[in-house]
């Protein structure tokens, strides 16, 4: 029989085609990783304490020195019952209580307070005091050591009802913050903490008007302002990304802006381009890094200045280096890290919302070029801190506690029995990662896993 070399060779390449096609769709072409399917390696996390106090805010964690302030509720509450908070400190090293503050009470049910009395931030701790947050614009100071609600604010100007934003920073004797109502007033001011008058006994209501830093036209100042060489800055909000990001940076000295550059929004050829638009800060992130003078903006696109210079490095929009280009979610970046060249970040994409979406990840910093990211399977959307220790990356889901080799994003392992937050401020103390744990009632506990060596 005489063979046809021809058919041979087109048979040949296209089993040739057909098995690359079937690798690719196996791999990630694009940098990305989904331990989706098969059976992950195992991981044992060692608990090193476990407070026992439930959090009613899992976004609330913040370390000071050798102590952790959260928001307490020590009790399950019922939708009809009056709810009863705390602002609560515990030893670092051991878990143990050291001061349950005053009592945040609200009459008209647990879903209704945890939504509108108080911000989505955490306690701001200064070397005196704590000032906690609740809507629309009152600020409430404790005692750093007794735990004492001495003094209650109201922050306004003109009695225009503003509302203060999901962030604030404090940074000597100021408190930074974004100021607005809806779209007719929007600011981005300090307020000197010394006009705080002392009122134990809580018998007046203070009434302070805030220094104006930054007066907005159409977006919002949203972002948590970042201080560095006695320089704050703040990023903005544009809601359809029509209007440009702006970057601002203020002399902690004079309040004046020294720094300021704007990218985004409908571009200069007037194009409305949806993958050149940025919508900046939403409410309650912080996309703004700093590191070695580089000033990096984590969103929708990477990009990053020099901030001696005001020269811009880069600004890198996510298209063909993402598993799907349409499904990137910059959403719900509340900090992110810094590690050998490299930045870590969560998002809060979700694995049930799009074929392809990915919520942990990792870029050069030199480039803002994806490096590598991840999903777990059945992972919900994540808004925490991603933790580095001894390079390793520790995502504590509620699926499981993930462990991750930072520089490759190979996965090291999962404890699937390690329920955390999806949302959480995790901090490291040492070799302990201080996050939330899920206990077998559904209830969210304070706990320490030891990261070491």
């Amino acid at each position: 029989m005489e063979f046809d070399k021809e058919r041979i060779m087109k048979a040949s390449r296209a089993i040739f085609f057909i098995c690359l096609c079937l690798s690719l769709i196996s791999c990630n072409f694009f940098g990305g990783k989904e331990n989706a399917g098969g059976e992950e390696p195992g991981y044992t996390a060692q608990i090193v304490w476990d407070s026992g106090l439930i959090t009613n805010d899992s976004l609330s964690t913040t370390l000071d020195g050798d102590n952790v302030y959260f928001y307490e509720r020590p009790q399950e509450p019922g939708y009809d019952e009056v709810n009863n908070y705390f602002l609560t400190k515990v030893d670092a090293k051991t878990g143990g209580l050291v001061w349950r503050g005053s009592v945040f009470q609200d009459d008209t049910g647990y879903q209704t307070f945890l939504f509108h009395d108080i911000i989505f931030c955490p306690p701001v701790v200064t070397d005196t005091y704590v000032y906690v947050f609740l809507l629309d614009n009152i600020i409430c100071r404790f005692d750093k050591e007794t735990g004492e609600l001495n003094a209650v604010a109201e922050i306004d100007i003109e009695n225009r009802g503003l509302e203060m934003e999901w962030n604030v920073t404090a940074y000597r004797r100021y408190l930074y913050f974004g100021l607005s109502r809806g779209t007719e007033y929007r600011y981005f001011v300090r307020l000197d903490v010394d006009m705080i008058e002392n009122d134990p006994n809580l018998e007046k209501s203070q009434s302070l008007t805030p220094e104006i830093l930054w007066e907005l036209d159409k977006v919002y100042a949203t972002a948590k302002p970042v201080v560095h060489n006695n320089i704050v800055y703040t990023s903005t909000f544009s809601i359809r990304g029509e209007e440009p990001v702006e970057i601002a940076g203020f002399d902690v000295d004079t309040g004046q802006m020294v720094f300021h550059t704007i990218f985004g929004g409908f571009e200069a050829d007037g194009e409305e381009n949806e993958l050149l638009r940025d919508r900046g800060a939403y409410i309650g992130t912080c996309p703004i890094l700093i590191h070695d003078d580089i000033l990096y903006h984590l969103s929708w696109s990477i990009s990053a200045w020099d901030i001696k210079t005001g020269e811009l490095l880069y600004r890198h929009v996510f298209t063909d280096d993402i598993p799907n280009e349409k499904r990137y979610n910059a959403n719900g970046i509340v900090q992110a890290a810094y590690y050998n060249g490299k930045i870590f970040y969560v998002t809060t994409a979700s694995y049930f919302n799009y074929n392809g979406s990915r919520n942990t990840h990792c870029i050069d910093a030199a480039t803002g070029k994806l490096v590598w990211n991840d999903i777990a399977e059945y992972s919900y959307s994540l808004e925490m801190y991603p933790i580095i220790a001894h390079g390793l990356l520790y995502v504590p889901e509620s699926i499981g506690l993930r462990v991750y080799d930072a520089e490759t994003g190979r996965l090291v392992g999962v404890d699937k029995s390690f329920f955390g937050s999806d949302a959480n401020r995790n901090v490291l103390y040492g070799d302990y990662l201080i996050c939330m744990r899920i206990d077998d009632y559904g209830d969210p506990k304070l706990v320490a896993v030891y990261v070491g060596k």
